[in-house]
């Protein structure tokens, strides 16, 4: 709801909008079906990294939709990162860590569970080679490593309140990134899209804020 009204705010304003955006999540069926349950007491703080993209949470989700998913989330920025796979092999992995950490740079810390793709040999070896420390979430505890979980949490709802079929999973996955990369994110007081690029990513509600030169274009 906070984030909705921020990112409502960067584009548009009426008396009483907060009012009307609350009344229409709380009365949103889908909003309300799919919430997550109230946080329990956190198990763990971690300390703040000091630069973007230092470390990097990384869990799998699913199967939803006969489809995986691996999320990879910025504990600086809060940017996420989501694919689509066909597999979780370690193989498969280790190629979308070296496809991001190409796009992004090296991480000095990765967080993930212990799910023998992140405990075997060829990924150790891989984060070795990369002078990468690896840490693992305590066994039976998924809150440990709570930034992906509580991004998982926040992408499956997501996707479960949208109404589509399997054609369109990924131009779906695309319009929550840019949405989720675009809104307000409380923990750092800026949008993801902000911590990374220093400005916003254009969308289409770009499009009801009239361009100047597009306008002095049409009076000339």
């Amino acid at each position: 709801m906070t984030r909705l009204k921020s990112l409502a705010r960067g584009y548009v304003w009426w008396q009483g909008i907060d009012g009307q955006i609350e009344e229409m999540v709380r009365n949103c069926r889908c909003c309300q079906s799919t919430r997550a349950e109230p946080v329990k007491a956190s198990t763990r703080c971690w300390q703040q990294p000091v630069r973007p993209f230092e470390r990097i949470h990384v869990d799998f989700a699913g199967p939803f939709m006969q489809s995986y998913f691996i999320e990879l989330v910025d504990a600086y920025t809060k940017w996420p990162v989501v694919k689509i796979l066909n597999n979780i092999t370690t193989a498969t992995t280790i190629q979308i860590c070296r496809e991001n950490f190409a796009t992004y740079g090296i991480p000095s810390v990765l967080v993930s569970d212990h799910g023998v793709q992140f405990t075997s040999e060829a990924f150790q070896d891989f984060l070795r080679k990369n002078g990468i420390f690896h840490k693992m979430g305590a066994p039976y505890h998924p809150s440990t490593n709570d930034l992906a979980e509580r991004f998982i949490g926040s992408f499956k709802a997501k996707l479960k309140s949208l109404k589509y079929d399997k054609a369109m999973l990924q131009v779906e996955l695309c319009n929550v990134l840019l949405t989720y990369r675009n809104t307000f994110h409380p923990a750092t007081g800026q949008s993801p899209a902000m911590m990374v690029y220093n400005r916003p990513l254009w969308s289409r509600l770009d499009l009801m804020i009239p361009n100047p030169e597009t306008v002095r274009k049409n009076v000339t």
